[in-house]
């Protein structure tokens, strides 16, 4: 059977997931399947045999715990749903660990970090990390020695090395200190942050800012040094944004709401997306790791999720206000063209991609 590019999309509005396939060559788009049942679906995290993780937070209408469910993907396009492994806290983010067997849970509401064992796997103890205010994101250095973690609220981006994690003394709540950090620009809100293959070039996007940071990476400290703010917003009229949480009022659209941040898999391209302005803003990666602005494109209303497929030739952007997922063709000079269009279920907010074995 023929490789298929399956594309995920987490859609909390509807408490579904969404399952699409991209047709590699063209960019089109197929809806094949929605696994329903999955309220306040906000985050995915997908392994390399099929299986994704989908966080649910639930939707506040029967006291039910944040978790995370099992879906499996085959090569015939279809989702069945697994076992569902309780969450400590509401997941804004959830990535796999080093060792596929746990599930690392960035919690914003919560302000904390969780390492979660999956069922049958030898994925360690749980272990609680101190990552500060409002924390989005976690993310591994290529050798798995390190985990990086970005504080929101905080303005800091802090790293743990994870060899030391069973050894390392937990602080009087249990939660295990970071072995450094580095603090951004007050007020800058870092949201999302990739690593490159090599592990010495890590980039930050600020959601309050829009400004996207180029940091070096020393491979046997895990210490950051910034290299580079570039803005992502530049020309876009916009102030910057506040702290947004579910108590807070609306501050409308002229402030910077920054959201993903993506990195083509040969490294020549990054791009972020702008949900005030509904955007796409494109970067040029140069030899030694920073950036240059190529492109600024319209997009789905609110982008919140992005993902590049694994091929490299398509970005896909998904619009939390807009209820549709777009595929754009990457050109050779990184600037976009649209492709194709789809209708997807309520509030889409996260995507992943996965090319069947």
């Amino acid at each position: 059977m023929p490789q298929r590019t399956l594309v995920l999309v987490a859609c909390p509005g509807a408490g579904a997931v969404d399952l699409l396939e991209l047709d590699a060559g063209t960019g089109a788009l197929k809806a094949l399947a929605r696994a329903e049942g999955l309220p306040g679906v906000a985050a995915l995290a997908l392994d390399p045999q099929g299986t994704a993780y989908a966080a649910c937070n639930g939707d506040g209408t029967d006291g039910s715990r944040p978790r995370a469910v099992a879906l499996s993907l085959d090569a015939t396009g279809a989702v069945a749903q697994g076992a569902a492994r309780d969450l400590p806290a509401s997941a804004c983010f959830v990535a796999l660990g080093p060792d596929g067997g746990s599930l690392f849970s960035a919690s914003y509401g919560d302000a904390r970090l969780d390492r979660v064992p999956l069922p049958g796997t030898e994925g360690g103890k749980a272990a609680r990390y101190e990552t500060g205010a409002n924390t989005h994101c976690v993310a591994f250095s290529p050798d798995g020695r390190f985990l990086y973690a970005t504080s929101l609220g905080d303005d800091r981006v802090s790293w743990f090395e994870t060899a030391a994690n069973a050894e390392t003394p937990a602080d009087d709540d249990g939660a295990i200190g970071p072995s450094g950090s580095v603090a951004a620009e007050r007020g800058s809100g870092p949201r999302y942050l990739r690593l490159n293959r090599a592990g010495d070039r890590v980039y930050v996007v600020h959601e309050l800012t829009g400004e996207i940071g180029v940091y070096a990476r020393d491979a046997e400290s895990g210490g950051l040094e910034l290299l580079q703010r570039i803005s992502a917003v530049e020309g876009l009229g916009l102030v910057p944004g506040p702290v947004r949480s579910a108590s807070t009022p609306d501050p409308g659209t002229g402030v910077v709401w920054a959201a993903d941040l993506r990195l083509t898999p040969d490294e020549r391209f990054l791009y972020t997306t702008e949900r005030s302005t509904s955007t796409i803003a494109g970067f040029a990666v140069k030899d030694d790791g920073t950036l240059e602005f190529v492109s600024r494109t319209s997009t789905e209303a609110q982008p919140c999720g992005s993902a590049i497929d694994p091929s490299g030739r398509f970005l896909l952007v998904c619009g939390e206000a807009s209820d549709h997922i777009s595929s754009y063709w990457i050109g050779d000079d990184g600037w976009l063209t649209q492709g194709s269009r789809s209708e997807t279920s309520a509030g889409p907010l996260a995507i992943e991609c996965y090319r069947t074995l």
